[in-house]
């Protein structure tokens, strides 16, 4: 009996084997696992960078010319403009706290963030392009329909943000994996803002300059130029419409390409869902009070708004202060082109210098560039061009190294405390950088109101110029100071990240070696089911 016993043991062993099953489920799950755990591909991090290129698109159009827009072309006064700015932006940081909660509660098969980036991509293309059409409602019915448009617009570039932000960190749990994958995501982020820029200022210019306005046409009769005008602002919406569904076209495809493109790690997904119970308001303030998150916050508050500043002044900026109107699109695209060019030689110094040091240079740099603003005579294209590279090389830190710092940042926490909140954190850095833009497109409009800015008119008083030339070029020179100051003290040091880094491995290491204990027991260069071992004993 025995020998039969050991008999029938060592069969089912042997059909175990020739069946590739092993005798264990969780083999395969180890397996796949261990499969999931390889480097990311290029492919998977050119898929995850085309994300960057969707919200920027919408972003840099909206940004640089939802000002002209509303007052040359929609008509309505400089302080109905600043109320659809802030009124979108203002509800767009709240957003970021409501649809934070909601992807982490998010469990589908195609994982957490998926869902929520092709969902919102869908309700995202109706949306920009009805924002760039004018009902014929009256002032008071236009300001309502853009401040509707501008709420529901900012929800969705929300759902877009926070998913393919934190998308990174379920790539990967590497960090130097996580790094890459960012930059990619910040390099195309600047060629989203190119494309943005480039796209929309060629087909309006088809139509028409812009920022020129009811001017375009002007003449010295007024039933004349009454009537140009008012040919002139609807060929204008035609440009801004044919310009917006092209943008929406091309980002949904960008939206295609990162959900087929790249792979959801099921075992971070999991992992980060498994947290002890905690309430939201709780989190928040301990992701608030996180001392390396508070400097990082201040920074990324520092620079975006800078950024703001300078997208959203620098239409009207070229056209008042330097009287280059027909050069608006070259030097927006020379100033993006130079921070594009800038991004795959500043990933290797990262590489090799760390976050801290190259990132304090850059801003160092961003002091006499702003500065040179003021000093640009009327007309020097050459000067104005120099000073956009020098611009452009400076600003483009806070598309890459600013997040890679903020994957940091999360890290620390979960070794820390053990606990992994990225979400919150990403959520919390976007409500931040919202904040940031609505206050630097808003200061622009101020800025109009301060200069004398005359809504339809075809000259604008000097002041006008003035008064954006001191914006455009004070304040960036100043929060470039604040930064510096804030990222010298920066808690995250080189050190500290290394520590950081050592200790998730280890960690890794050890969760991977208990998965093989739990999973299969070897023997003899099999694999048995659990129990084999003692009921093949038992039989001895």
């Amino acid at each position: 009996m025995p020998a039969k016993t050991t008999s029938s043991t060592t069969e089912r062993i042997s059909d175990d084997r020739q069946a590739g099953s092993y005798g264990s489920v969780k083999t395969d799950d180890h397996a796949m696992s261990m499969d999931e755990r390889k480097p990311l591909s290029v492919v998977s991090k050119l898929c995850y960078g085309l994300s960057g290129i969707v919200t920027e698109m919408y972003i840099a159009v909206l940004g640089a010319y939802t000002n002209v827009f509303l007052v040359e072309v929609a008509q309505l006064p400089p302080l109905f403009g600043t109320s659809v700015v802030l009124g979108g932006r203002a509800l767009d940081c709240v957003f970021n706290f409501i649809v934070g909660p909601l992807i982490d509660r998010t469990d589908t098969r195609w994982g957490k963030m998926k869902p929520w980036l092709l969902g919102a991509g869908l309700w995202l293309v109706p949306l920009y392009i009805l924002f760039w059409y004018v009902p014929d409602v009256g002032k008071e019915g236009r300001l309502a329909w853009y401040i509707l448009l501008s709420i529901l617009l900012m929800f969705a570039k929300t759902a877009i943000n926070i998913s393919a932000r934190v998308l990174v960190m379920f790539l990967s749990d590497d960090s130097q994996d996580r790094d890459s994958a960012t930059a990619y995501r910040g390099l195309f982020m600047l060629v989203g803002i190119i494309s943005g820029i480039a796209i929309h200022g060629q087909i309006v210019a088809l139509y028409g300059h812009a920022q020129f306005g009811p001017c375009a046409n002007h003449n010295v009769t007024n039933n004349t130029n009454s009537t140009d005008e008012h040919v002139s602002l609807e060929l204008l919406e035609t440009g801004y419409l044919i310009s917006a569904g092209v943008i929406s076209a091309l980002s949904f495809a960008c939206i295609l390409a990162v959900v087929i493109g790249t792979t959801e790690r099921k075992d971070i997904s999991k992992s980060s869902g498994q947290q002890p119970a905690q309430s939201l308001s709780r989190k928040i303030k301990t992701v608030l009070t996180f001392r390396p998150n508070v400097f990082l916050m201040l920074i990324i508050f520092s620079v975006m708004i800078t950024f703001a500043i300078l997208l959203g002044a620098s239409v009207l900026y070229v056209q008042y202060r330097v009287h280059l109107p027909g050069q608006i699109q070259n030097a927006m695209l020379v100033f993006v082109v130079s921070a594009v060019v800038s991004v795959p030689p500043m990933s290797k110094v990262v590489a090799t210098f760390g976050k801290r040091i190259p990132f304090m240079c850059y801003q160092l740099c961003l002091i006499p560039s702003s500065l040179g603003l003021l000093f640009i005579p009327e007309r020097s294209l050459a000067l104005l061009f120099v000073v956009c590279i020098f611009l452009g090389i400076s600003c483009s830190s806070g598309f890459f190294i600013l997040w890679a710092m903020l994957n940091d940042v999360a890290d620390d926490y979960d070794v820390q405390t053990g606990r992994r909140l990225d979400t919150l954190f990403f959520s919390i850095a976007l409500s931040v950088n919202s904040l940031a833009v609505t206050l630097g497109q808003g200061m622009t409009t101020i800025a109009l109101e301060i200069g004398g800015y005359k809504t339809g008119a075809c000259v604008q008083p000097d002041s006008v110029g003035t008064s954006l030339g001191i914006l455009a070029s004070v304040f960036p020179a100043a929060l470039a100071f604040f930064s510096v100051l804030l990222i010298w003290g920066y808690p995250i040091t080189d050190d500290r990240r290394k520590e950081i880094t050592a200790e998730l491995e280890k960690r890794k290491a050890e969760r991977d070696q208990n998965e093989n204990r739990e999973g299969t027991v070897q023997t003899g260069g099999g694999v048995l089911h659990p129990g084999y071992e003692n009921n093949t004993s038992r039989t001895h």
